[in-house]
């Protein structure tokens, strides 16, 4: 497996009308509209465009064979039918070592990439602070 890192979504690389896929891992179907608010809302100031919604109702750390619709996200990309994956929050996308270089093999594979609307890009721009690079730590 890569020990990559994670690629966030470049900006300039994503323009408005960006097809991307968006994933959640809910511990309860209750809180399914307050989690894609703010998606949906980060999704819509970039002009992307939203292709499928994707929620699996699992434990926060459940394995990724415990997340099935994770991995229908990941093949709508890999099918091309997306560019990138925008969620919550990173960590259900991935848990572990294991986890997140199979998400970095997969961004190999495919050029695709990850962004949310609580990754360190956005909370930094958000807090007037530069950081260097645009990747997921």
């Amino acid at each position: 497996m890569s020990s990559a890192t994670v690629i966030e979504a470049p900006l300039a690389g994503a323009p408005p009308g960006t097809p991307v896929a968006v994933y959640a891992c809910l511990a309860s179907p209750t809180f399914r509209d307050a989690a894609l608010r703010g998606v949906e809302d980060f999704v819509r100031r970039h002009g992307w465009a939203s292709v499928e919604t994707f929620i699996d109702i699992a434990e926060f750390a459940s394995s990724a064979e415990e997340r099935p619709e994770r991995a229908m996200a990941l093949a709508l990309v890999t099918r091309g039918e997306a560019k990138g994956v925008v969620a919550p929050s990173y960590s259900m996308l991935w848990h572990g070592p294991e986890e997140r270089a199979e998400i970095t093999d997969w961004q190999v594979r495919t050029g695709a990439w990850l962004s949310s609307p609580w990754n360190t890009t956005e909370i930094t721009s958000r807090l007037g602070a530069s950081r260097p690079g645009r990747t997921a730590s």
